[in-house]
């Protein structure tokens, strides 16, 4: 039992060292924004004085779009989250400047669909958050829980409404719904509408699998993109020739 702990704690320390290094390789334009476990890697470097930040998936760590508000002040931040418990958060935390809406990130505007709430955090696995809901109902957390209908916002009218062309980061931590929503946005490459990019990646916690990952990554690749650095399940993008 002993021995099991010391190679538990063994491959832990390998796992941080390899993240590290990783880490130390990223070019010197990269900063992290927020916590170890809710912030990100972004590229100040290349965005302008008032960048447009919009942030999907948000659950119970606000610690991103409030250190990128830090560093930018005049940015333009937008939070979209359709979980209840993560919104009744994110309005007593969130700065006053962030906009929050109120619904799905998801391939079509205004589509009414089914969300699937995460079961009591007693019966979930151990680390997981209690928060976590999902469009997708093979997601480890959400299976045999509580479904709520929420209504769906996509990219191309977030931006009509903020009068943008362009976004400069676009974050999805959205439980599985991002090869969706990616496959359709490299399409006809309307990913180029997004300069940065920072996805979590859900295969293995739902039907999807690393091979899906990896096409998703390739197709994101094929549309003029640099794959910048990946960190567990997270991967970070950024346009070519900045």
């Amino acid at each position: 039992m002993k021995k099991k702990g010391v190679a538990l704690h063994w491959e832990r320390l390998q796992r941080s060292w390899g993240r590290r290094f990783r880490e130390l390789m990223l070019p010197k334009e990269y900063q992290r924004l927020g916590t170890r476990y809710g912030g990100w890697w972004v590229n100040v470097k290349s965005l302008p004085s008032k960048p447009l930040l919009i942030d999907c998936g948000l659950g119970e760590d606000v610690s991103f779009p409030v250190e990128f508000i830090k560093a930018f002040p005049g940015s333009k931040v937008v939070g979209v989250e359709p979980n209840p418990r993560s919104l009744n958060y994110c309005y007593k935390n969130c700065p006053k400047s962030m906009e929050i809406m109120e619904g799905a990130f998801w391939i079509n505007n205004n589509e009414t669909i089914v969300f699937h709430l995460p079961r009591s955090i007693d019966d979930l696995p151990d680390g997981a958050d209690g928060v976590s809901g999902s469009l997708h109902d093979s997601h480890d957390y959400v299976s045999g829980g509580d479904v709520i209908r929420v209504s769906t916002i996509d990219l191309d009218s977030i931006l009509l409404q903020l009068k943008n062309d362009q976004c400069d980061v676009l974050k999805l931590d959205i439980e599985g719904a991002e090869y969706e929503i990616l496959n359709q946005l490299t399409k006809n490459c309307k990913i180029k509408k997004v300069s940065q990019l920072l996805v979590e990646f859900h295969h293995g916690v739902t039907s999807h699998t690393i091979a899906d990952t990896n096409k998703v990554a390739k197709n994101i690749i094929s549309c003029g993109f640099d794959l910048i650095h990946t960190e567990d399940r997270n991967y970070i993008f950024h346009i070519s020739k900045w």
